[in-house]
């Protein structure tokens, strides 16, 4: 049956499904995470985590998109491989130094970061965060070419190894300790893997002229990224100041189960996301892209509910009772990780110039509107300080990147149906979450995500029929 499907939706489940596992193996570890461990080790690993962010952020230094934009632009196969390969490199080399000075910086690093971690600790999640670039720009480039097939094998391989190295080790009575082992164990042979490939297909190429270009254009992504870090990371070491580790595990929670949205659009964003340049230079381009950008946010707003309110349901049969507060939290989570899904839809306008300073701008008036709201609620509010300044910073952001987006790049959005299934879907998950019956959640959950689809087909914000790129 699944061969019978058109080429782009095939290739988009698959996508969907290898990508999703990629990225959602701590939800999908999270019931033995919370029953191996305790809340403050949950809560240490967290705050680990919230380092890796930061310093993927830095390794990956904005790689992936670059490689979209300019082989994008590219006709030609083989200036296609010689722009490919000199990522590539660059990528190689960022990654021995990031694992050079990470090594050696641990314990300086060990000694700010709340939570107490280890040394060790530290110094695997840098060797881990080495290898960023040299498995994203291969995946990036499998992508671009429609390797599904080969994409899938390789990231489904490594969900699947780390998922089991980390039941083995938990199981044997490990810790955070052997979580870290076993991540840095699959992150090696997967690049090992993708470098042969990469290698293979385009070699190595190192031309300091392109590369100075490649940075110009990169720098203010990874800028941006930094910025952003105090919406995905800081969080927790705000909220480790002001309480304490068992609320920043209540946090993590809430926030994996958020992010099961993310992980539900991967099928949708990592198919359009490489093609959204070739799209826009095609006939009709602007009209074809925002039809896209809108199919994309319905399927956000429609998602946004559907997790939002079987979240709490999962939380209460899933982990232990200790978490069951997590469920209160994660209404809040969902609502500001739609508003960033949609702002990464809508801010295609900020990339088709020579560089992307735009986006820092926007970050850094957003991630400054978030801090400043959870430094100053955090203490009196703990948990939903955090969340109240999450709001309001990606809400803010969502409204810069489309209106700047729209300054560079005009698209005729569907305004109107747009904001009435905003205001629907939001309305559906906040009524939905006052009941703590079992029954009524379920009733919820299922007629609101009804409700939802059935609005966005009713606005036309959905075709019945879509197209394959």
């Amino acid at each position: 049956m699944i061969s019978r499907l058109p080429r782009g939706l095939k290739h988009t489940l698959m996508y969907g499904f290898s990508i999703a596992l990629m990225k959602g193996v701590s939800l999908i570890m999270l019931p033995i995470f919370t029953y191996f461990l305790t809340a403050d080790d949950f809560g240490r690993l967290e705050i680990i985590s919230s380092l890796a962010v930061i310093g993927s952020i830095l390794v990956g230094m904005g790689l992936e998109a670059t490689l979209f934009r300019f082989v994008s632009e590219s006709e030609d196969p083989t200036e296609r491989k010689r722009i490919a390969a000199n990522i590539f490199s660059l990528a190689i080399f960022i990654g021995l130094c990031a694992a050079l000075c990470g090594w050696h910086l641990a314990s300086i690093v060990a000694n700010y970061l709340p939570g107490n971690p280890s040394v060790y600790e530290i110094q695997l999640t840098f060797l881990v965060l080495s290898l960023e670039g040299c498995i994203a720009i291969p995946l990036g480039w499998l992508r671009l070419h429609d390797r599904v097939y080969k994409f899938s094998a390789i990231t489904v391989g490594r969900a699947l190894l780390q998922a089991l190295l980390v039941a083995y080790m938990l199981w044997l009575g490990g810790g955070v300790t052997e979580i870290l082992e076993s991540t840095l164990i699959a992150a090696v042979l997967t690049a090992g893997v993708l470098i042969y490939l990469q290698i293979k297909d385009t070699r190595l190429n190192v031309n300091l002229k392109n590369i100075y270009q490649l940075l110009i254009y990169s720098t203010p992504l990874v800028a941006s990224g930094i910025v952003a870090f105090g919406l995905n990371g800081l969080d927790r070491w705000i909220l480790a100041d002001h309480a304490t580790l068992t609320d920043v595990a209540h946090f993590g929670v809430a926030a994996k189960f958020s992010l099961a949205l993310i992980l539900l659009l991967q099928p949708f964003n990592m198919w359009w996301s490489p093609r959204r340049f070739i799209v826009i230079k095609q006939q009709d381009g602007p009209h074809e892209v925002a039809k896209f950008v809108t199919i994309g946010i319905s399927l956000t707003l429609i998602l946004s509910v559907l997790v939002g309110l079987s979240s709490p349901l999962l939380i209460a049969w899933l982990l232990p009772d200790t978490y069951a507060i997590s469920a209160h939290y994660v209404v809040g989570l969902v609502i500001a990780m739609a508003c960033k899904e949609i702002a990464e839809l809508v801010n295609i306008g900020c990339f088709t110039g020579e560089t992307t300073s735009s986006q820092l701008v926007i970050n850094i008036i957003a991630a400054s509107i978030g801090i400043s709201m959870m430094l100053l609620l955090t203490p009196n509010h703990a948990v939903w300080g955090i969340i109240y300044g999450l709001l309001a910073a990606q809400i803010t952001r969502l409204l810069l990147f489309f209106y700047t987006s729209q300054y560079f790049l005009p698209l005729p959005y569907p305004k109107l149906p747009l904001l009435l299934l905003s205001c629907l879907s939001i309305a559906v998950i906040v009524l939905g979450s006052m009941t703590s019956e079992l029954f009524l959640q379920i009733i919820y959950l299922l007629t609101g995500t009804l409700i939802v689809g059935l609005a966005a087909l009713l606005l036309k914000l959905l075709p019945l029929k879509m197209s394959a790129q």
